[in-house]
């Protein structure tokens, strides 16, 4: 018996059944120490009560953005690698958050219709340009003008994808991924970017963007 069946059968044993993509899996999800698991390099602010680490079996691969559902509540997927052995593949481990109703599931930046980064999270700043309508004579404004509307947003831990320069990028679109709704943030260019790493680290950044225009689509649900 290999090394990956004798996990395998630890998964079938005392692993807890979860739902991925539909299918079914026994995996082990315990919630996220930093003491315990310090050497996976994340960010301090994943220890707290929210992120849940995930072992389970090599045949099921997980992507950033996979929602896991359990028996008492779900998860979307942070972080996620395969474990390998004497180039075995052993098991599967990923960062989970715990997932309410309405939470994004993914957050990524796409340049060109591919996406070149993934984030963990962001805020955004609404900016209108309005202004006031005086009537001559009168010391109180009459009325307001709409004006045009931009985007200010604050992205965090930021990590590039296939090695993307992030300061190269121009004109991109930050995309959220919600429960069927996608949010569009196009046309946009960074106003600085932070980074952080070091030795044996996963370099991550936070940068600020500016955005000119703010889209809501909504996705279609598939019937099988």
């Amino acid at each position: 018996m290999t090394r990956r069946e004798i996990l395998e059968g630890m998964f079938r044993k005392y692993g807890e059944a979860v739902s991925i993509r539909g299918n079914p899996v026994n995996a082990v999800l315990r919630p996220l120490q930093y003491k315990s698991n310090a050497s996976l390099n994340l960010p301090t602010d994943y220890y707290d009560d929210l992120h849940y680490l995930y072992t389970g079996p090599a045949g099921h691969k997980l992507c950033i953005g996979d929602e896991i559902q359990g028996a008492v509540r779900n998860y979307v997927v942070k972080r996620a690698d395969v474990a390998m052995m004497g180039g075995e593949e052993l098991y599967v481990w990923a960062v989970l958050k715990m997932l309410a109703p309405d939470a994004d599931r993914e957050v990524c930046l796409e340049a060109d219709g591919k996406r070149a980064a993934v984030a963990d999270r962001y805020t955004v700043k609404c900016i209108q340009q309005s202004r006031t309508v005086s009537a001559w004579g009168e010391q109180e404004p009459v009325d307001t003008v709409q004006g045009r509307i931009t985007y200010e947003l604050t992205v965090e831990n930021v990590r590039s994808i296939g090695g993307m320069d992030l300061c190269g990028l121009s004109n991109f679109n930050l995309i959220a991924v919600g429960n069927g709704v996608r949010t569009v943030y196009s046309g946009c260019r960074w106003k600085d970017i932070a980074a952080s790493g070091g030795a044996g680290n996963t370099l991550c950044s936070s940068m600020t963007l500016v955005a000119a225009a703010r889209t809501l689509v909504k996705e279609v649900q598939e019937n099988g």
